[in-house]
Order: C-alpha cells, then structure tokens, then sequence
C-alpha cells in the first residue's frame, strides 16, 4: 500500500475514534434510563420509611394530611401519591422557609415513617437521564441522540441478514473468542430488542421535535384553557377556605369506581382546582384526571381519557408513557427494565466490537504507512 493511501487510511480511522464519545455517551443515557424505571423500586428497597404492609383499612386523606402537618410543625401538606398497598404516602409539604419536605405515612396505621428533604433518587436519575440537569441544553444533547439510534436500527437491520433466526435459534458462542461472544450477544440482544428499540428512538425524536418547535415559536396546538374556580364560587371569609380532602377524593371515586388513586394535588390559590390522578385501566397509556372544585367537591372536568382529548394532546401523553414504562404498574416497569437492560449491553457490546475492530485496523493503517516510508526512502 502506498504512503498516501495508508495516511488517507488513517485519517478514516482517526474519524472512527471521534465518534467513540457519541457511543458511549448513548451508553450512560441507556444505563441511566433503565435505572430510572424503576428509580422508585429502587428506593423503595433502601428505605424502610417508604414501605408500608397494606394490611387493613387505609385511612381517609385528612388523615393522613393531620399526621404529616404534625410530624412537620409549620408544614403545608399540598399533594398525596398512592404507590399501591405496599408502599407508604408520600405527602408532600411546604415548609415555612420556602422549601419543600416529603412525609412518609403508613396508609393503614397513620404512623409518620420518615421524613425526605430535597430531590429524591427518582428525581435525580429522572433528571440526570432527560436533561442531564442542565435544560435545555441537556434535554437537547439527550433527545439528538434519536437520530443515531434511528439510524443504527435501520442499518442493523440491513447489515445482519436473517437476523429473525435469533428469535428462535439464539446462538451466543460462550467459549470462543471474546470478539465472537461479543458479536454473538451483540446480534441476538439485537434482534431481540428490535421492538423497544424503535420505542425508544421514536418517542426520543418526538421529545427533540416538540421541544425544538416551542423553543421556536410554533406550537403544535391542543393545549386547553386550565379549569379554574369561577370567582363567585369562592367563599368569603376572614381565613383561608377549608378544604375537605375526604370529600374530593370520594367525589373522584364516584365519578370513576374503577379508578385506581394515584395522586391528589390540593389547591395552591383560591382559583385552583384540586385534582385527582389515577387510572382506571380503559385505556392503559391514558392517566384519569379529575378536577373538582375544592369547596364544593364537584367534578367540574374529567380529563386524560380519550373522550375530548386533542391528537396532540393524547400523542404527548401516550409518547411519555411508551418512553418511560410507567403506564401498567410494576410488571410493565420490569419489562422496560429487562428490555432496557438489553438495549444497554446491546450498546456495550457494539462498543467493545467496534473498539477491537478500529484499534486493529490502526495499528496495521501505522505499520502499512511505516513500511510505505521505508519502501519510498529505500
């Protein structure tokens, strides 16, 4: 091989190391992600404050709130979140100096099981995997990498021909050569993965384009005028208006029997509505939002569903679901986990194979450049 062929040779290899940094920040954004799906899980697991037996009656909201404001003197508890009988309620406060603190209560017993100050794990690793705690710089360095992960699909797809017979005739050559395993696992996390793959790389490009759109100006439409307490329904008096957790909770309840309670914000004004989350399980991908008026508790609106919801609207919250797992309880949180799991060895091993392959491929473009001098001195 001549001297310039084995430079421009190198140059490309040169090029191929450059994108080393691309791979392996996919990679973290892979691991960080599957992490993230089952962050509460996780937590759950280190502390004991968050669990609970779910062994008899639960108690009412108010309850549950006394317990919480008592445990923090000064306190304003302004959300409940129901995790399932296993887990204890997060009652969410503000505290008098402006920061916010999160109440574990026993749902059954009302006991006040700890006390969580700042961001929990969940919200980290949420934030370190969407944004990299930086918006919106990070949310757009995270969602760009769509493009690569799209692309690495559809080239996979072509490059690896037959790949459908790792389906039903997985072949992973454990006591061959690390380069042979690697591009075994390599294939069959591959084929396996095809599904949540796609997943992942579509609602990733729908994160970067929304997100590209309203930082220019162009909305996609379908947001709706926030429900709010009309003035003469507001009660006057020399306090603050008392509100009656019991009441909107039952009130949502009768509204949707089926629903299972996830959440209740109170009120942050005297315009705002409280509003009840659940899901119902008519459509799995669609929370149930109610809100309701918090001196009367009237449903005044029943949103989330399909019944009056926007395209972009029902797309937005369909995206976000598919992207997180967080739609079915904790058999589809383990699914996205395993298949997160995948994805991310799936990307280690692309690495490794890629690493082996350029690191081989440039010693010999060095040595063929090397005696390409020789030759031409000589």
């Amino acid at each position: 091989m001549s001297a310039g062929k084995s430079r421009t040779r190198l140059w490309f290899l040169w090029h191929s190391w450059l994108a080393m940094p691309i791979w392996a920040f996919l990679f973290f954004i892979c691991l960080t992600g599957t992490i993230a799906v089952v962050s509460t899980e996780i937590t759950w697991l280190v502390d004991p404050s968050m669990r609970a037996s779910g062994d008899g009656e639960p108690l009412p909201p108010s309850a549950l709130i006394a317990a919480a404001e008592e445990a923090a003197p000064g306190g304003r508890v302004s959300s409940l979140s129901w995790g399932g009988s296993h887990m204890a309620v997060g009652a969410e406060m503000a505290m008098p100096d402006g920061t916010f603190t999160t109440a574990w209560v026993n749902p059954v017993s009302g006991v006040v099981q700890g006390i969580s100050s700042g961001a929990s794990f969940r919200q980290f690793i949420r934030a370190l995997h969407g944004w990299l705690m930086t918006y919106p710089t990070g949310w757009y360095l995270v969602t760009l990498l769509a493009i690569p992960l799209v692309g690495s699909l559809v080239t996979g797809l072509v490059v690896y021909k037959r790949f459908w017979k790792s389906f039903y005739q997985p072949r992973i050559r454990w006591n061959q050569a690390p380069r042979v395993m690697w591009g075994d696992l390599h294939r069959v996390a591959g084929t396996w993965s095809i599904w949540f793959i796609a997943v992942i790389a579509v609602t990733s490009l729908w994160f970067l384009i929304y997100i590209a759109l309203f930082h220019l100006g162009i909305g996609l439409g379908g947001s709706k005028a926030p429900v709010m307490v009309a003035r003469d329904s507001i009660p006057v008096t020399a306090t603050a208006p008392k509100v009656d957790a019991d009441a909107i909770v039952a009130s949502a309840m009768a509204a949707l029997p089926d629903m299972r309670l996830r959440y209740m914000r109170l009120p942050d004004t005297a315009y705002d509505t409280a509003s009840v989350i659940g899901s119902s399980g008519q459509v799995p991908l669609l929370p149930d939002i109610l809100r309701i008026d918090p001196y009367t508790a009237e449903v005044m609106a029943v949103e989330g569903g399909l019944d009056g919801a926007s395209g972009v609207e029902l797309t937005r919250t369909i995206m976000r679901a598919l992207h997180t797992g967080d739609f079915g309880g904790l058999p589809i949180k383990l699914v996205w986990f395993a298949f997160g799991s995948l994805m991310t060895l799936l990307v280690f091993s692309g690495m490794l194979i890629w690493m082996k392959r350029t690191a081989r491929a440039t010693v010999e473009a060095v040595r063929g450049l090397k005696l390409a001098r020789g030759s031409s001195n000589a």
